[in-house]
């Protein structure tokens, strides 16, 4: 592709960079545009573990990468990681900091604190006061942050800046799910904070309701499945909106009090996910609410099991954190964003593909890669296309780079994802030709453009409409 750009729904080059300003301001890795790159050893680390030990979306790699607009997800840690009852804290937090890099300060603050929104608004300041400038490879680069579309049309007419729309990932943060760790819930603290975020300089365009842990707002899907019994998931895994979660989603989309902000379908539980669809059908029919995934995947089937099953969801992960077929088409009647991760665990059944990836030829492990991703945007169009829906309009591109996933192989910082869109031109080619698809809009389109839209202009796009 000629002139190759992208957006990114959901990626956090602040969780290490803030987490390292816990134990000196002026450390270098507390520094939004530093760079750890990839060598042998971090590479091996990752190809025994699935361990990222360098940075995947700092601002100098985005820059390199051609990153155009980052949405940067705020995401206090929840203290469920960091606590475990077979572990003092001490050493919780050393162990932990060898797998995902934020500090060991930074973790013992996490394990001590009792206001997650505190901690929200540290983050959140910490990144609006970063150094907005930086020359990279001998051209001064610079990020700004977007307040409407007037700031994205500013920005898309220049160049060497990435435009940043902050996001938020997990309510938790207004000050909840934290009685087990002595701190009780108040109400009114929570809409009082609400309130303060719909009303900052810089709002975030969405929240995700749900995270990893309890929140008493809504159910969570299980998602940390690599750790074991290092966390405990188990509170309230599963449910649906509490009475709750469901004032805090209309106090969230209430215009009258701020910005709306929209919300996120990503970790809810399935039970969570229908009680949403169902509250916005009641109360709020006549308005256009976008459903957004910020950085998901597909079963590649249906919910009740009696429709089509894509053939490839026999290596799709069915976890109930991913995405039916039914949910496809309610997003995309919403005008909503589909945007799939680049995480290998979350695509696939990993047990499935044991000795797919040999990590000998990089060309091959990419080609493998962006098989297995074009797989979920193959399912994802011919559920459009069977229910009379435009195939390519609604997905794109949230990679959660640098939120400790598991990158795919080819894959392992922003800076392949310019090779990766040239092999998904080559498999929507492919696809094209094969006429899989009826809808004339569905299969009268050029690959370029497929790519394009997924990386790029779907997301502009709905940023017009939706900012």
């Amino acid at each position: 592709m000629a002139d190759f750009k992208y957006t990114d729904l959901h990626c956090h080059p602040n969780l290490k960079t803030f987490g390292h300003s816990f134990s000196n301001q002026d450390h270098p890795k507390a520094d939004v545009w530093f760079t750890k790159k990839p060598d042998f050893f971090t590479r091996k680390i990752y190809e025994k573990t699935g361990l990222t030990k360098f940075s995947q979306t700092d601002l100098s790699t985005m820059t390199r990468a051609k990153g155009k607009i980052a949405f940067v997800s705020l995401y206090p840690f929840e203290k469920g990681f960091f606590h475990n009852p077979y572990v003092s804290p001490p050493l919780a937090a050393q162990l932990a900091n060898w797998g995902i890099e934020i500090g060991y300060n930074r973790i013992r603050h996490i394990q001590k604190h009792s206001s997650y929104f505190e901690d929200l608004k540290r983050e959140y300041l910490f990144f609006i006061h970063s150094r907005q400038k930086s020359m990279v490879d001998d051209v001064l680069q610079a990020w700004s942050p977007l307040k409407d579309t007037a700031d994205l049309t500013h920005n898309l007419n220049t160049e060497n800046e990435i435009a940043v729309i902050f996001s938020i990932e997990g309510a938790h943060v207004f000050n909840t799910g934290l009685e087990e760790y002595g701190i009780q819930l108040d109400r009114e603290e929570v809409f009082t904070n609400i309130s303060m975020v719909k009303n900052w300089e810089f709002p975030p365009l969405f929240i995700g309701l749900a995270h990893n842990f309890n929140n008493d707002l809504c159910g969570h899907a299980r998602s940390l499945q690599r750790l074991g019994k290092l966390v405990n998931q188990e509170k309230n895994l599963g449910i649906g909106l509490t009475h709750l979660g469901s004032e805090v989603v209309r106090e969230l989309l209430d215009k009258r009090s701020g910005r709306r902000i929209l919300i996120d379908l990503k970790h809810m539980s399935l039970a969570t996910r229908m009680d949403y669809f169902r509250l916005l059908e009641e109360e709020f029919p006549g308005e256009s609410i976008p459903l957004i995934v910020s950085h998901g995947a597909l079963t590649g089937r249906p919910i009740r099991g009696n429709g089509i099953a894509s053939p490839l969801s026999n290596i799709f992960n069915a976890t109930e954190l991913n995405f039916y077929d039914e949910e496809i088409v309610k997003l995309v009647e919403s005008k909503g964003l589909f945007a799939f991760q680049m995480d290998l665990n979350i695509h696939v059944d990993i047990k499935k593909i044991k000795g797919l990836f040999r990590f000998k030829n990089p060309i091959e492990d990419l080609q493998n890669s962006a098989l297995l991703i074009w797989n979920q945007l193959q399912h994802f169009a011919e559920v459009c296309d069977r229910n009379g829906l435009f195939a390519w309009g609604n997905t794109c591109l949230g990679t959660d780079f640098d939120g400790s996933i598991y990158p795919f192989p080819g894959i392992l910082t922003a800076e392949g994802l310019e090779p990766l869109s040239l092999e998904l031109k080559n498999l929507a080619g492919s696809y094209l030709k094969k006429r899989r698809l009826t809808r004339r809009g569905n299969y009268e389109i050029q690959a370029e453009e497929i790519v394009e839209r997924f990386f790029f202009t779907n997301t502009v796009q709905f940023l017009y409409g939706n900012f």
